[in-house]
Formats: structure tokens, C-alpha cells, sequence
């Protein structure tokens, strides 16, 4: 894929993302004061403990030592083609599945995946346009990426949550899961992962970068303890943070949401834009930790 196609589909496809999926209505939220530290790396340069950005994503995948395989998984009619990778060593883990973002499941999200592996999850990435592409191919069999992020975000919400179900499912089943799921989504990832997560009960977390919330009758269903992480410079996401705590305390749930201060909607793709960088080198770690914590 063509990196300066890639670089505008994505920021394209985040916003327009926001538009057209259903968000709470709720006042401007206070942003939330947090360190200026300096970016952990410039555009050509990734720390080894954080995702790869969106320049050094190819290289990322490239280069990994670890364990990873391309396996069609049965959902329906449908072959879903997901990407999945293991960390070292032969003993049980906990399983991540990663929900991409708008753009589909390009490099950067495969070095995503790599980086939760480096963490010691089983990442499953499943592929949401399997058999939707040009000819019936996947995300690779598009042309240009704002193509295929338009046909993502076509997509219906109920087959997108079908599709993660079937991933879900078979990842219970592999020899090495420890029996324990997670669900980590960036911008429409994190949207699904809210979703699937009040559909899911059996997860057990949930980490959303930059994802909007559902509704308080999806909120009541939703059994995990959710982390959400955000970008202070990131309004129509920011408006839905308070009011989603707030239902969420009612509702006797978890939800640990971070404002990270200065930084952007899909700051972890963008690092070297402001302080995006030092919003990722804090997000990453914490949102780690969540999920460590609650997969043991």
C-alpha cells in the first residue's frame, strides 16, 4: 500500500467514523491536565515497548521474531481472514482480540498486533472486509486504502460484532489460550469493542483507545471492567467520556477512563504529531497493565 494514501485515509476515516456511528449526548467535558514529556521517537524510530507508528509499521512486521500465521476462520459464508501471532515460549497465555481501526487491517494494525504479542497475549486480528474486496478478496485486494476504508465503514454494526464472534470463539479453542479474552479497538475498533463487549459477557477486559460509547441499555449488559483512553484535542469522543462514567458508576460497572493532554483522535498511529507521542508512551503502558491485571 501506497504510505501517503494510507497517512489521509486514516485521519479521513476516524473522523467520518465519528460521524456516522451513534454517540451519547452530553456536554463539553473538562480536559484533563497530564505530563508534556517529549515524543518517544521521531517518524523513523520506535521505542520497544510501544506500538510501531504508522512509518516504521512495515519494518515492524517484518522483522519480528515471533510466531505468526495467516489462519481463515469459519464464520458462516464468510472465510475471515485474521492474522494471528503468539508470544514466546510454549505456555498458555491470554488472548487479545484486536479490532481495527476505520482504515481496515492494514500494516499498522499487524504491528499492533505484534507489539500486544511482545506483551505475552495470543493476538487474534481478524480481517472485517474477508471476502469483500475486489473479486472477493480481502483488505490486501484493495486498491487504495480510502476504498477500502469506505467499504468498512459500509459495513453493518451486527455483522461486524458477528464476524469478532466467530474470532472470539475460536480463540477460546486454542491450545495455548489460558481461557482468559480480551478485546483491545482503536477509533471504530474501540466503537466495536464497547459493542461487543456488551454482547460478549464472558470477556474479560476490555481496552478502547478513542472509541465511542453505546447507549446505557448496552452499558447495563456489558460484564468486563473497561479502560478507555483518550486524546484531550479529540472533542466529539471527549463530549461522551463524563457521561459514560457516570452511567457506568450507576450501573455498579468498571470503567477507568485516561485523557491524555494535547494529544489526538488516533494518537498512537500519529505519534510524532505534538504530544501524541507522550500520550502513547502513557496510554500503552497503562492500558497494558489493565489487561494484564485482569487476564491472570
Amino acid at each position: 500500500m501506497n504510505q501517503k494514501f494510507l497517512l489521509a485515509a486514516v485521519l479521513v476515516g476516524a473522523f467520518v467514523a465519528i460521524t456516522l456511528l451513534p454517540a451519547q449526548d452530553a456536554p463539553d467535558v473538562q480536559k484533563k491536565a497530564g505530563k508534556k514529556k517529549a515524543a518517544p521517537g521521531g517518524l523513523g524510530a520506535k521505542s520497544p515497548d510501544l506500538p510501531a507508528n504508522l512509518f516504521v509499521s512495515a519494518s515492524t512486521v517484518a522483522h519480528t521474531a515471533l510466531r505468526h500465521e495467516w489462519v481463515d476462520i469459519a464464520a458462516g459464508k464468510t472465510k475471515l481472514h485474521t492474522w494471528i501471532e503468539y508470544p514466546t515460549g510454549d505456555a498458555k497465555a491470554p488472548v487479545a482480540l484486536l479490532m481495527h481501526y476505520d482504515a481496515g487491517l492494514d500494516i499498522s494494525q499487524r504491528a499492533l498486533a505484534d507489539q500486544i504479542a511482545l506483551e505475552g497475549f495470543i493476538v487474534l486480528a481478524p480481517d472485517l472486509l474477508s471476502g469483500r474486496g475486489p473479486k472477493g478478496g480481502n483488505f490486501d485486494a484493495f486498491q487504495f486504502p480510502d476504498e477500502a476504508l469506505r467499504a468498512d465503514l459500509k459495513l453493518p454494526q451486527a455483522e461486524a460484532l458477528r464476524l469478532y464472534k466467530a474470532a472470539y470463539d475460536y480463540a477460546a479453542k486454542l491450545p495455548r489460550s489460558s481461557g482468559k479474552i480480551a478485546v483491545l479497538g482503536c477509533s471504530l475498533g474501540g466503537t466495536l469493542a464497547w459493542r461487543f463487549a456488551a454482547a460478549t459477557p464472558g470477556l474479560s477486559a476490555v481496552a478502547v483507545f478513542y472509541g465511542l460509547p453505546p447507549g446505557d441499555a448496552a452499558l447495563a449488559k456489558i460484564n468486563a471492567p473497561v479502560i478507555g483512553l483518550y486524546g484531550s484535542d479529540d472533542d466529539p469522543v471527549d463530549a461522551t467520556i463524563e457521561p459514560t462514567a457516570a452511567a457506568m458508576k450507576k450501573l455498579g460497572k468498571v470503567y477507568e477512563p485516561h485523557i491524555y493532554s494535547g494529544a489526538t483522535h488516533a494518537f498512537m498511529t500519529y505519534q510524532a504529531e505534538g504530544l501524541n507521542g507522550a500520550g502513547t508512551a502513557e496510554a500503552w503502558p497503562t492500558a497494558m497493565a489493565f489487561l494484564k491485571d485482569h487476564t491472570k
